[in-house]
């Protein structure tokens, strides 16, 4: 035993090392206990981490005992992390399959570990200060009455999903049970999928509770989130405890030190946002957060308008209830659907660019009514491929195995994947002929084909190109919120969470893009895609349209959805709808068919990732690896298949080869997951591993 020290600190460092590390404390450092704020060195760096239990030397395992113990190097002075973070954190690790250190780095970016030290312009005792007792009492439906009833009878027994159709009024049903959580003294904790979504609701959360409510993304200020954690870790006097907020935000705020946490609202539940894909941990936000509710005894609403497949089966087994929504707030009738078939009008020449005859004379009797359109493309840029007209090259991304899209407003070559860039050149890179063309069309096309189709129409555009300025994409969306702006064309961005009251028609072009991912959650994504756009339309009592543009007319989402409007239509105008009408959903047959193939949501899906620049290197590696998890008796899988190489071959100059896992989910399921970490990590390959568990 080294004399020089009084007993000795387990650290958590925001780094991927599973095993635990130890530093000995001198009689020199007071107040060293779980949670407190440490410098230390390890591996030449200097890293700043957080106690997670002290020792003695007998309590030392064997293998710290025989190599030499550091000292810590200094005590800094930061709120300490409580042992629930702690115990989360490991949750989350062993779940996703990685370390505690790497969750601890997306718990503390190292930006907001350093904001730690500087002092904020706010305090916020100064902020808590502000905070009013009352809401104003909002007004439900009858509808929205008898959900919030139902809701109220399961949710303290279990997790309940809202199942409401898009402008059914979930949001006020949620208000009011934040009301009543905070009135109880408890936090909120309210998750949306996107920044844009938080936004859309922050104005009208902050006319209901004020101050009391927080706003927390990658967006916001270092001293922004210092001050949220600031708040959240406020004891109170005794006799006066902290009153209770609303912290509205993204993924990322899971990880936020919620002590007093009461509900947990989970809005649009099934949308992809919610996944962590890189770096570690790879966690999906909705099911890391039923986690900390489960941890804290917190109550869950989970809302969509499209249930995820993962939460509808939580349902049929009984460990989620579900509570249907199916009238929209201002008795609107449900959106008609119309089909175009693409192949059909362009042989009848009956299109003009990316629009058939019938929908321009749509958009034309749209805009004549002083109406307003949202046409739809899921792809920007003007062009997504340039191709050569010589010898049929498609100029791909250096670095990426995918084409290059052509941006006409700044002349350039983009990969959508790395942001390689390059200035736009006709001259073919593989024959030397001025010969390249754009195929296909993207947001920017689209709009200049509607500016040539509709003179007079006040057309804008909302896209990835467009969001990188803040105040540009404000301007777009207050203009057409407004009624300015006559025609929008837009990606997946205007898909979701906004409520446009003049909006009577919505337009997909080239459906087929969405129809055909290989995936096999395409299907639920193409049909949670065009529900989430029928809703868009026929807000405040007047009846949308969606139009789908496509040349697979007998597409089964295609079917599922005209089924669905075809259903909703009947039940409108008969008002023969009652719940058991809602239970027996499109998508039923999808659901059949994951069960037979054995995919989630009836099995657990593990996918192992290996990437590395040089192929050969990586396929030696994939071989080896294949051997072992087809014949090892380590673990019980369903199925291992791979290696496979995905859709993205290449990405950012490394190549790469997947493996599938399939397990049970019975109770050897983290077992399972454990043994197939461990023969993983003992093989020690010579490439990047990456394991994501329930990828998206």
């Amino acid at each position: 035993m080294d004399g020089q020290f009084v007993f000795y600190a387990c650290v958590i460092l925001p780094i991927k090392f599973g095993e635990e590390i130890f530093y000995g404390v001198t009689s020199l450092m007071e107040g060293i206990s779980t949670g407190s704020w440490v410098e230390v060195e390890f591996g030449g760096r200097t890293l700043q981490g957080v106690v997670r239990r002290t020792a003695s030397w007998s309590g030392l395992p064997q293998k710290s005992r025989s190599v030499e113990i550091k000292s810590i190097g200094k005590i800094l002075d930061r709120t300490p992390v409580s042992t629930s973070e702690i115990r989360f954190w490991d949750l989350i690790a062993r779940y996703y399959l990685c370390t505690t250190g790497e969750v601890f780095k997306a718990a503390y970016p190292i930006l907001s570990v350093r904001q730690q030290e500087v002092s904020s312009h706010k305090k916020p005792e100064d902020v808590l200060s502000k905070l009013e007792d009352g809401f104003e009492d909002i007004t439900l439906s009858e509808a929205q009455q008898k959900a919030l009833e139902e809701i109220q009878a399961e949710i303290e027994r279990k997790s309940v999903l809202l199942e409401g159709v898009t402008g059914s009024g979930k949001t006020e049903i949620y208000i009011k049970l934040i009301d009543k959580c905070l009135k109880d003294g408890k936090d909120v904790l309210y998750l949306v999928p996107e920044i844009a979504m938080g936004n859309h609701l922050h104005s009208r959360l902050r006319k209901h509770y004020g101050e009391r409510l927080l706003i927390f993304h990658s967006a916001v200020t270092q001293a922004g989130k210092k001050l949220i954690r600031d708040i959240l870790t406020l004891k109170g006097n005794e006799g006066c405890p902290r009153k209770p907020v609303v912290v509205l935000g993204t993924r990322s705020s899971i990880f936020l030190p919620m002590e007093n946490l009461g509900l947990v609202v989970i809005d649009e539940e099934h949308d992809q946002s919610y996944k962590q894909e890189d770096p570690a941990p790879r966690y999906n936000g909705r099911d890391a957060a039923l986690l900390l509710a489960q941890m804290h005894g917190a109550k869950v609403i989970l809302g969509s308008a499209t249930p995820s497949f993962e939460s509808l089966y939580n349902c049929y087994t009984r460990k989620f209830g579900r509570v249907l929504l199916p009238e929209k707030f201002f008795q609107s009738p449900p959106p008609e659907v119309t089909v175009i078939d693409t192949i059909w009008t362009r042989k009848s020449r009956q299109m003009k660019g990316s629009f058939s005859q019938q929908l321009i004379n749509l958009i034309e009797k749209t805009i004549a009514e002083k109406k307003q359109v949202l046409v739809f493309r899921n792809i920007r840029s003007y062009a997504p491929v340039v191709q050569c007209a010589e010898c049929g090259e498609i100029v791909k991304c250096p670095h990426c195995n995918v084409p290059l899209s052509y941006h006409r407003y700044d002349n350039t070559l983009r990969c959508h994947w790395c942001e390689h860039k390059a200035p736009f050149s006709p001259v073919c890179p593989s024959c030397g002929k001025q010969a390249l063309e754009c195929r296909g069309a993207g947001t920017e096309k689209i709009e200049e084909e509607l500016r040539e189709l509709f003179p007079q129409a006040r057309i804008a555009r909302y896209d990835a190109d467009i969001a990188k300025s803040k105040k540009d994409a404000e301007k777009v969306l207050s203009d057409f919120e407004k009624g300015n702006t006559d025609i929008l064309v837009g990606t997946q961005m205007t898909s979701k969470g906004f409520d446009f009251e003049n909006l009577a028609l919505v337009a997909v072009i080239q459906a087929d893009t969405i129809l055909s991912q290989q995936d096999f959650r395409s299907d639920e994504k193409a049909m949670q895609l065009f529900v989430q756009l029928l809703g868009r339309s026929g807000r405040r009592n007047s009846r949308g349209h969606l139009v789908i543009q496509t040349n697979q007319k007998n597409h089964p989402v295609i079917n599922n959805i005209k089924e669905m409007a075809n259903r909703l239509s009947w039940e409108y105008e008969t008002g023969a709808h009652n719940a058991a009408n809602s239970e027996e959903r499109p998508n039923g047959d999808m659901m059949a068919e994951r069960s037979m193939y054995c995919f989630p949501p009836f099995v657990r899906l593990v996918n192992v990732i290996l990437r590395n620049k040089n192929y050969h290197k990586l396929e030696s590696a994939a071989n080896s690896l294949s051997h072992v998890l087809k014949n090892t008796r380590s673990f019980s899988a369903m199925e291992v298949s791979g290696p496979f190489a995905p859709r993205m071959e290449k990405l950012r100059d490394e190549y790469q080869l997947c493996f599938s896992i399939k397990f049970a989910k019975d109770n050897r399921l983290q077992a399972n997951k454990d043994a197939l970490n461990k023969v993983i990590s003992l093989m020690k390959l010579p490439v990047q591993t990456i394991i994501d568990v329930d990828p998206v």
